[in-house]
C-alpha cells in the first residue's frame, strides 16, 4: 500500500495570511473587558455533551480500522461550532449572520487563491473541542488542512500505516497548514488509513479549514 505522508507546511505568503486573518479576526473578536469571542456568543456548540476520550482514543481508532470499508469516511462526532460552511444560497445563515458572511468571503477567496475544488470543512473548536477519528474515504483528493491556534495547545493525530503507529503533529500558535491525499476504497493503492484524523483542543480556540485541491484526475 502506498504511503502518502502528511506534510506540515509553514505559511509565509502575506496575501494568503491576510485572507485568513480577515476571517479569524471576525470569529475570535472580543469586546473590551470580555474574553468570550464572538463565535461563542452567536453559534452554539454541537455535541457539547460528548467527551474526547470516547472518540479520539486508541480503542476507538482500532474500532474504525477494524470496520474496513464499512466505515463511510465521515466523523461521528465533532464537538465545536459547526457547520460554518457557506453554501452560497443563504440557506445556512440561521444565526451569526456576520460570521456566515465572513465564511462566504473566505471560501470564495481561498478557492480562487488555491484553485480548490471545494470547501470540505469549516469549524471552530472551543476549549475541549475535537473531531473523532475518521478516514475521509468519502472525500477523495488532495487536501490542505489550515488551522489557527491561539496557544498551540492542541494537536493533529494520524495513523501511519507503514510504521503502524499513531503520529502527532503538535499545534503551533498562529496559522499552520498540513497537506495530504485522501484516497477512496475503490483505489486501494491510494487509500491511506493514516488519514484518520482527530483534532483535540486542550485549552484554547482553534479554527479549522479543509480545502480540496484540483490537481487533475488520480
Amino acid at each position: 500500500m502506498a504511503q502518502i505522508p502528511v506534510r506540515d507546511i509553514n505559511i509565509r505568503n502575506s496575501e494568503f495570511l491576510d485572507i485568513l486573518n480577515e476571517y479569524k479576526d471576525v470569529l475570535l473578536r472580543r469586546e473590551e473587558g470580555d474574553d468570550t469571542p464572538l463565535i461563542a456568543k452567536v453559534i452554539p456548540v454541537v455535541c457539547s455533551d460528548q467527551k474526547a476520550e470516547d472518540w479520539v482514543s486508541d480503542q476507538y481508532l482500532k474500532e474504525i480500522i477494524d470496520q474496513g470499508t464499512g466505515h463511510d469516511g465521515f466523523p461521528r462526532v465533532l464537538k465545536g461550532h459547526s457547520p460554518l460552511k457557506f453554501e452560497g444560497d443563504g440557506g445556512t445563515v440561521r444565526t451569526g449572520k456576520e460570521i456566515m458572511e465572513a465564511s462566504g468571503t473566505l471560501n470564495s477567496k481561498l478557492i480562487e487563491f488555491l484553485s480548490c475544488r471545494n470547501n470540505a470543512l469549516n469549524a471552530c473548536y472551543p476549549p475541549g473541542g475535537f473531531i473523532s477519528w475518521h478516514n475521509n474515504a468519502n472525500a477523495k483528493g488532495y487536501n490542505i488542512i489550515i488551522t489557527y491556534s491561539e496557544t498551540g495547545d492542541g494537536w493533529f493525530d494520524y495513523w501511519d500505516t507503514v510504521k503502524k503507529e499513531r503520529v502527532r503533529i503538535q499545534d503551533e500558535p498562529g496559522w499552520q497548514a498540513k497537506m495530504t491525499y485522501f484516497g477512496p476504497y475503490e483505489y486501494p493503492d491510494k487509500f491511506v488509513i493514516m488519514q484518520l484524523t482527530p483534532i483535540v483542543i486542550v485549552s484554547q480556540w482553534l479554527l479549522c479549514l479543509l480545502k480540496q485541491i484540483n490537481f487533475g484526475k488520480m
